[in-house]
C-alpha cells in the first residue's frame, strides 16, 4: 500500500449542514440508534459517483467500538444527506469532497469534517491492518465525469492511478464549461455534470479511442 501524506480536513458550517447534524443526533442517540447511550459517535463515509462506503464508531464507557449493525441511521437523514451535500459542495473545475467524518454527541452539536481523498482505514478507529483498497482508474473515471476537475486540481493520487492503468481522466474544459472525455463532451452546472444533455462529439474526425490517446500523452499518462 502506497504512502500518502497526512489527510487535510476542512470543517463545514452552513445551516443545511446544521439541520442534518440536527437530525443525525436526534437518530443516534434514540432509544434504537446507534448511538443508544453513548458518549460520541463517530461515522466515516467515503462517497464516491459509482461507490459509497461507511462505517460507524461508537464511544461507550470510555471505550470505542463498532456499531452495532442491527441499528443505524436512516437513508434520508445520512446517504442522502451526504449525496446532497456533495452535490452542493461542488466547486467548477475543483471537483467535490470523497470523504466526510460526522461526529455527533448526546448533549451537544456535531461537527462535519470533508476530505478532498478516500481515506482507506475503516472507521475512525481501525488499526492500520484494516485498510480498503485505493479507488481503481474505472471508478474515478465516474467520480470526475460527475464533478469535473482542472488537470492541476487532480490530486496526485489520482492521477497515479490512471496513469498505472494508461487511463486519461475526464477534464473540465473551462473553454466550454464542460467535461470532456473519450472525444466527447457534457455541459457542466454548479451541481456537477448535467446528465440530461447527450454528450455531443468534439472532433466528427476522430474515433473516441484515438482522442483518448492524444488526451493520454497531453496528460503525461
Amino acid at each position: 500500500m502506497e504512502n500518502r501524506p497526512m489527510p487535510v480536513s476542512r470543517t463545514l458550517h452552513d445551516e443545511f449542514v446544521r439541520e442534518g447534524l440536527k437530525r443525525l443526533q436526534l437518530e443516534a442517540f434514540s432509544e434504537r440508534g446507534p448511538g443508544s447511550g453513548a458518549e460520541e459517535v463517530v461515522s466515516t463515509s467515503v462517497v464516491q459517483q459509482a461507490m459509497s462506503r461507511r462505517y460507524d464508531d461508537v464511544k461507550r464507557n470510555g471505550q470505542w467500538e463498532q456499531a452495532d449493525i442491527s441499528s443505524d441511521f436512516s437513508d434520508e437523514a445520512m446517504d442522502r444527506w451526504l449525496l446532497e451535500l456533495r452535490e452542493r459542495c461542488y466547486v467548477i473545475g475543483e471537483g467535490t469532497w470523497m470523504t466526510c467524518r460526522v461526529f455527533l454527541y448526546p448533549d451537544q452539536p456535531g461537527r462535519l469534517e470533508v476530505f478532498d481523498e478516500e481515506l482507506l482505514t475503516k472507521g475512525l478507529h481501525s488499526t492500520s491492518g484494516r485498510l480498503n483498497a485505493p479507488s481503481s482508474a474505472a471508478t474515478l473515471t465516474s467520480e470526475l465525469l460527475a464533478f469535473p476537475r482542472t488537470a492541476e486540481n487532480i490530486p496526485s493520487w489520482i492521477q497515479d492511478a490512471f496513469a498505472s492503468e494508461g487511463v486519461t481522466p475526464p477534464l473540465y474544459n473551462p473553454e466550454f464549461n464542460s467535461v470532456d472525455w473519450n472525444n466527447r463532451r457534457r455541459p457542466v452546472t454548479e451541481r456537477g455534470t448535467d446528465f440530461t444533455v447527450e454528450p455531443t462529439i468534439i472532433d466528427p474526425s476522430l474515433k473516441p479511442g484515438v482522442f483518448a490517446k492524444i488526451g493520454k500523452r497531453l496528460f503525461g499518462g
